[in-house]
């Protein structure tokens, strides 16, 4: 099992689909099919019903491509306040968690019923505990692996 840091997202962890060569005493790491995985990935935390973690925010907005300032001027925010939202530093507010989720599930032409959406902004008991997420891929296609969870109090 790889633990794939270089997502941004910390609790991702990958249980097969890449390589590991080792090139003058050094360890480098390839993924088979990384567009894949990044869709799997960036789906897997959208469809979450916890709020968006700070990293996981920021993974969904490089994979929509967005840049802080696009993002800030679709949310109606400033840039610094996407940038603090990222670093950590200020609470992500459930309408922009909820706007971010369906702007990435619309990018990947997912099915996304607004019910899910606004569901989202009036679970006031949502989960805020980190969860790891494991990924394999099967067949040449990328999924969440089934039998593994691992939640953190």
């Amino acid at each position: 099992m790889y633990h794939y840091i270089e997502s941004g997202v910390s609790h991702v962890y990958l249980k097969n689909g890449y390589n590991v060569e080792t090139i003058d005493g050094e360890e480098f790491i390839s993924v088979d099919d990384l567009n894949g995985l990044h869709r799997i990935l960036g789906a897997s935390i959208a469809s979450q019903t916890r709020p968006l973690s700070h990293e996981e925010f920021k993974f969904l907005r490089i994979e929509l491509n967005l840049s802080q300032r696009l993002l800030a001027n679709l949310f109606g925010v400033s840039e610094q306040t996407i940038a603090r939202y990222e670093k950590g530093q200020s609470d992500i507010p459930r309408t922009t968690d909820a706007a971010l989720r369906s702007l990435y599930m619309e990018s990947c032409d997912q099915h996304n019923p607004v019910s899910f959406f606004l569901n989202l902004l009036t679970d006031s008991a949502a989960e805020h505990a980190a969860q790891d997420i494991l990924l394999e891929e099967i067949e040449n296609k990328w999924m969440v692996a089934s039998d593994y969870v691992k939640v953190y109090g």
